[in-house]
């Protein structure tokens, strides 16, 4: 056996010899192998049969990145508020009364009084204003008492009033306001707790997550709420109640 170039040669078990595509040098033919390169998910012959020194790793930028499918989305997610985060409500000015007065009424399980004024619309049963089980008849409340000192905009008012323009109430994202169904509900407005006007009356779609903007009559009040008509059977539930005004009416 002599040497030939890179290859060798046997008098007893020739074997042919050829030349690498790329570097040109003699070698076995057996010796030579293919080049291959990525194109696209699969490897791509280039027909070049070369040494081992001229033989290249097939370059990983050249292959197609396969993206797997997206994660199976958990159940009850609880998202972020972005719309409420991304343009925050001025406490007065015709906008929603945000942290002014003090939370009054009867629903005061689940989240209590205040998750009714958290900014929050999508939350369930559990995290709202809720009654369980509701009470027979207009006896369901939550609402705003504005005249009290805990309020930002007025550091100590005795007597605060509201002309409410327009008002939003919205269930829990997975049982309507009335576990039941539709519900006749009523807006009100008082100057002494104790007797009160009804401002704006209807009665809901009986859907979960139910969004109600309405409009009603006008008027100067120190105290506002929403007021459902329960069946004293199933429970009665408040994610958020929603309260636009200009500035206060009257202070003393």
């Amino acid at each position: 056996m002599r040497p030939h170039g890179h290859a060798t040669v046997s008098e007893t078990s020739p074997r042919a010899h050829a030349t690498c595509d790329r570097c040109g040098f003699e070698f076995l033919h057996s010796q030579l192998q293919w080049q291959f390169q990525w194109s696209g998910t699969k490897l791509q012959n280039l027909r070049l049969l070369v040494c081992r020194s001229c033989l290249d790793q097939p370059a990983e930028q050249l292959r197609t990145i396969l993206i797997p499918p997206d994660p199976v989305p958990i159940l009850n997610p609880r998202l972020e508020n972005y719309t409420s985060d991304n343009n925050p409500l001025s406490p007065i000015s015709i906008s929603s009364i945000t942290g002014a007065g003090d939370a009054i009424g009867t629903m005061i399980q689940g989240g209590g009084l205040n998750a009714a004024f958290d900014r929050n619309t999508n939350k369930g049963f559990a995290f709202c204003a809720s009654l369980g089980p509701s009470t027979a008849g207009y006896t369901n409340t939550v609402g705003k008492n504005w005249g009290v000192a805990t309020q930002p905009i007025v550091a100590a008012a005795s007597t605060q009033t509201y002309n409410v323009s327009r008002f939003i109430i919205t269930a829990p994202n997975n049982v309507p306001f009335l576990a039941s169904g539709a519900v006749a509900y009523r807006f009100e407005g008082s100057t002494n707790n104790s007797t009160w006007t009804s401002l704006y009356a209807g009665t809901t779609a009986g859907t979960n997550g139910e969004s109600i903007d309405a409009t009603p009559t006008g008027g100067d009040y120190q105290y506002h709420r929403i007021n459902f008509s329960g069946d004293g059977v199933n429970a009665i539930a408040l994610a958020q109640l929603v309260l636009y005004a200009p500035s206060p009416s009257s202070e003393v």
